[in-house]
């Protein structure tokens, strides 16, 4: 069935619903990077679990018949923007050198495991600066966890 709108013929057509079997291999295989990267940002499990459920839903509801690298991108977006209360509750008090987009980079490049590429386009910034924040960041706890740190600390305690 076509619609003319200024002259163009466009198609309509419905999305298909993704089938079982393709819906559970995608949470077999995203499932447990997503609840990590999303625990690292929320701190407990049941909320955590809540938050990575609810981000399946949506994803599967927006891009669930998409290729792979869309279909993972909607799926931490989606997951990152359920989060962001908690990342701004946490952020004031806990006291690290990281700044938030830094904790972030290095949660999705390890817990989640995606690539500078797949955060570069979640975040819709450079693939530079996405390892600029990572090479920042990495930079930052290195120099936290420094011998001559960690001796000071231990003397102090």
């Amino acid at each position: 069935m076509g619609l003319s709108f200024f002259g163009r013929n466009r198609e309509t057509t419905e999305a298909s619903p993704t089938d079982a079997a393709s819906t559970d291999k995608r949470y077999k295989a995203y499932f447990p990077r997503l609840f990590t990267y999303v625990r690292s940002c929320v701190g407990g499990d049941m909320r955590a679990q809540d938050i990575a459920v609810e981000a399946f839903t949506r994803a599967f509801s927006r891009a669930g018949d998409s290729h792979e690298d869309r279909f993972r991108t909607v799926l931490f977006r989606t997951a990152r923007r359920l989060c962001r209360p908690a990342l701004k509750d946490g952020n004031a008090s806990n006291g690290d050198a990281l700044n938030a987009r830094e904790r972030e980079v290095i949660s999705l490049v390890f817990d989640a495991g995606l690539t500078r590429n797949q955060i570069a386009s979640l975040f819709r910034i450079r693939e530079t600066t996405v390892g600029a924040l990572l090479m920042s960041g990495l930079r930052k706890l290195k120099d936290q966890t420094s011998p001559a740190v960690a001796a000071a600390y231990l003397q102090m305690v």
